[in-house]
């Protein structure tokens, strides 16, 4: 995961510490999904994956943010954290797929919206229903935040 996360968004400086990511997962596992392929040899290879986290409220995302600090088991907003596939593996609709379980992660626990923020997908994100409710600056990296309402 960690590997995935510096392939596609170190380049922006939006990667996260891995400490962050395993925390993301250890915290709200069912809110996790992972997508691989087999490899040449047979063996798994992640190509993408998707991490969230419920809010009580509608905030700003933040990079690095603690999740154990950060994620209401109760809350009614679900935050996208990651959700990213690799170079060669994109524009085969897997993004489309994650944003999907999302969407059904955030119906199975009683969401009313979703939140994220993202470096290079505004657009992706405005096709699929979410709208831009702000942007911010962090590392340097504008950042707009977008949500769908469920």
């Amino acid at each position: 995961m960690i590997a995935l996360d510096s392939e596609v968004f170190g380049i922006y400086g939006a990667d996260e510490s891995p400490e962050v990511i395993a925390a993301r997962v250890a915290v709200f596992p069912t809110g996790c999904v992972a997508l691989e392929e087999a490899d040449e040899n047979g063996d798994a290879l992640l190509i993408g994956y998707l991490t969230t986290e419920k809010w009580s409220t509608l905030r700003e995302p933040a990079l690095d943010e603690n999740p154990t600090a950060s994620h209401a088991p109760d809350g009614r907003v679900l935050c996208i954290t990651t959700l990213v596939v690799g170079a060669q593996h994109q524009r085969r609709g897997l993004g489309k797929r994650l944003l999907d379980h999302a969407i059904e992660i955030a119906m199975r626990e009683r969401c009313e919206q979703i939140v994220l923020e993202t470096a290079h997908a505004e657009r992706f994100y405005q096709r699929h229903g979410f709208e831009k409710i702000g942007e911010r600056e962090q590392r340097g990296i504008h950042l707009p935040i977008m949500r769908l309402r469920l």
